[in-house]
């Protein structure tokens, strides 16, 4: 079963069959021109010498002279679209892509902004302090690896007023 010669062969019998149903595929979707009418012959003359009603109607010919600038300007032929598969799946992935918005920033991000705003400044700097939304615990103050569960819980009086002043600019920015 792992013949090498087999396993060229049925390569190539797949190559062949899929080739074969490309051209079948592409000659469906290539639109077929009508083919040229046949000149129709001139009407006999009616044998009594009135002339047949389609000779009355029927336009007749005009002879007219043509200069170079009167022809129109033959039109290319227009391109089919060709479907590729690196076509397709370009366009696939680039379609409708479209960035995500971020989500509006909750009340503690917006308030841990401006404490970092602050500690960047204070004689607190070297110190990891942050405001933490946590799912079911609502705002948390992390200090370096302690997470305590409110302002008033931070033993440091130093951390609580830093934090109770980025409250105030926070609420001092937030449009009323």
């Amino acid at each position: 079963m792992n013949d090498p010669a087999l396993l060229l062969l049925v390569g190539l019998i797949g190559i062949a069959i899929g080739f074969a149903l490309g051209i079948a595929v592409a000659s469906l979707r290539t639109p077929k021109r009508a083919a040229p009418r046949a000149a129709r012959p001139a009407p006999k003359p009616a044998a009594t010498g009135v002339a047949s009603v389609a000779e009355q109607v029927a336009p007749k010919p005009v002879q007219a002279q043509l200069s170079a600038m009167d022809v129109p300007m033959a039109t290319p032929p227009a391109q089919r679209p060709t479907i590729s598969p690196v076509n397709v799946l370009a366009r696939a992935i680039q379609g409708d892509v479209k960035t995500p918005q971020a989500p509006p920033k909750s009340i503690a991000a917006q308030i841990d902004e401006i404490l970092q705003e602050k500690l960047a400044t204070s004689p607190l700097n070297s110190s990891a302090i942050r405001l933490l939304e946590l799912p079911g615990k609502g705002m948390v103050v992390m200090v370096g690896l302690d997470q305590y569960e409110g302002v008033d819980l931070v033993p440091d009086p130093e951390i609580r007023d830093l934090i109770r002043s980025a409250v105030a600019e926070w609420e001092r920015r937030i449009p009323e």
